[in-house]
């Protein structure tokens, strides 16, 4: 399997999940005044500067400004899968946006994505190039899951290898066509810059991939979350999906929104605020976010309006 280059001396291959080990600790939550909120405006110190230009919106929040946008958190499990749902949650947000189908239709499946890529994956699901999946999104595309019948063991092949591979239900004969949606291109931005991501968020959500550290494993609550420590040793790469931006009204922080994966006890019920490079301080503190995941629509769709 091609590998990513990667500046680590060890090699991460895409997957999250809650199989690597980590010492988690438990942290006193400390209570917020109530504050009334407070719209910055171009004229404060603290306005943001990686908005797009002549805009002065600072909080975005797709979660509530397009019904739909968002599926619900789910958890992954022990299985490092989040590539496969990031990846469909991304492509599906862009389809209801761009009003491609409705949001009640909009369930792509991630199992898809998983089966069609079982041979790239190692045996816990982990992905170690993202440019399999952009190939397969091309040429193969997503699924709804009402029409998905891949094996929810798929992984259960690769640890064992008397038993028969399994098959993509886009391959399985059918009465009637499965519906498929492939992209023009996924774009994958190994360069990340903040500005053009927020221009991308201010489109619609955004799959992008952060480097796991404990502090980041363990992260609850509804603060946010700044990097880890010196003293983190890096435990495994991550896919989740930004769904928008906002600023801490007491500290004035700059974050971003994110859905993670992890289930409803990472961060506030499964969601969570990173921050963004513009109140990390010197130049030198690059994004959190190690890369940028985002598809291209094709021109129509079967079946949209």
């Amino acid at each position: 399997m091609e590998e990513e280059e990667d500046d680590d001396d060890e090699v991460y291959s895409y997957g999250g999940g809650k199989g690597y080990k980590a010492n988690k600790q438990k942290t006193k939550k400390k209570k917020e005044k109530p504050t009334q909120p407070q719209k910055l405006v171009p004229s404060d110190d603290n306005f943001p500067t990686d908005l797009e230009e002549g805009t002065t919106q600072t909080e975005l929040d797709w979660l509530t400004k397009r019904n739909g946008a968002l599926r619900n958190v789910t958890d992954q499990g022990n299985r490092r899968t989040c590539w496969t749902i990031a990846s469909t949650r991304g492509l599906s947000a862009s389809l209801v946006i761009a009003d491609r189908f409705d949001p009640p239709d909009a369930n792509l499946s991630a199992l898809h994505m998983l089966v069609g890529l079982i041979d790239k994956v190692d045996t816990t699901g982990g992905l170690q190039n993202l440019e399999h999946l952009r190939s397969f999104m091309i040429n193969w595309g997503a699924v709804l899951e009402e029409d998905c019948d891949c094996p929810q063991l798929a992984l259960e092949s690769k640890k064992d290898s008397s038993k028969p591979k399994p098959v993509l239900c886009t391959n399985k004969k059918k009465a009637k066509q499965t519906r498929t949606f492939k992209v023009k291109d996924l774009i994958i931005l190994k360069e990340v810059d903040e500005k053009e991501l927020m221009r991308l968020v201010n489109l619609g959500p955004v799959a992008v991939t952060i480097d796991v550290h404990t502090a980041f494993s363990t992260f609850k609550g509804d603060g946010i979350y700044t990097g880890p420590t010196n003293k983190c040793r890096k435990l495994d790469r991550h896919m989740l999906l930004v769904y928008g931006y906002g600023t801490d009204k007491l500290t004035g922080i700059h974050y971003w929104r994110v859905q993670n994966s992890a289930g409803l006890t990472w961060g506030m019920n499964g969601y969570g605020k990173i921050v963004r490079q513009i109140s990390r301080g010197t130049e030198a503190n690059k994004s959190l976010f190690t890369s940028v995941i985002y598809p291209q629509l094709l021109d129509h769709y079967e079946g949209q309006k």
